[in-house]
């Protein structure tokens, strides 16, 4: 059993957080799967789409299980990808993509550590304001688990002002990289 069918099979038994790490683990390689849609369709919305019916199917008693290897994250790809194709016909502007030529599916190893960049982004978090750094560092140290208004209170926070700070804490993370002459764009990639 890999690590993604296990962390699918804990779903039933507990709930919310059990789907949060799940779809943390599928998460990226669904974005990736969905690279040749990418200029005709928001993938950011198909992604959300398709995370939001693996839940749901997750909790549907009458689904048929699944079975094989990393058999959660091949079926939320092809949903991703159905998902996809439908949106650009809506679009009209489809073009057929031969099922021979579709991405296969991998759970490889995670990337390689890249120290340079870490003490990097370590230091530009370390530049921020301590507000800015307290509300980024509460965020990513949360890992999408709470919700932002818990985590603004938790700051003693009003939640629009825990938003804003988050947003000026990135932009200053990147341009503070960008100083350092990290390619941040090639990174999003």
């Amino acid at each position: 059993m890999t690590e993604v069918d296990d962390l699918w099979s804990r779903i039933p038994l507990d709930g919310e957080r059990a789907f949060g790490r799940w779809a943390g683990r599928v998460e990226r390689p669904v974005r990736l799967y969905l690279r040749p849609w990418a200029a005709r369709v928001d993938v950011e919305c198909i992604v959300q789409e398709a995370l939001l019916r693996m839940w749901l199917r997750a909790n549907d008693d009458a689904a048929e299980p699944l079975t094989g290897e990393n058999a959660s994250l091949r079926f939320c790809c092809g949903v991703a990808w159905n998902l996809a194709r439908n949106e650009s016909r809506k679009r009209a502007r489809e073009t057929v993509t031969d099922p021979q030529e579709m991405p296969e599916v991998s759970v490889g190893p995670e990337e390689p550590s890249a120290p340079g960049l870490r003490q990097a982004i370590v230091e530009c978090v370390q530049a921020l304001g301590e507000k800015l750094r307290s509300a980024l560092l509460a965020r990513l140290e949360d890992r999408g688990m709470s919700g932002d208004h818990e985590l603004a209170e938790s700051l003693r926070m009003k939640k629009n002002t825990f938003l804003q700070n988050i947003v000026r804490a990135r932009k200053q993370v990147a341009a503070c990289l960008d100083g350092k002459g990290v390619a941040f764009e090639e990174m999003l990639r």
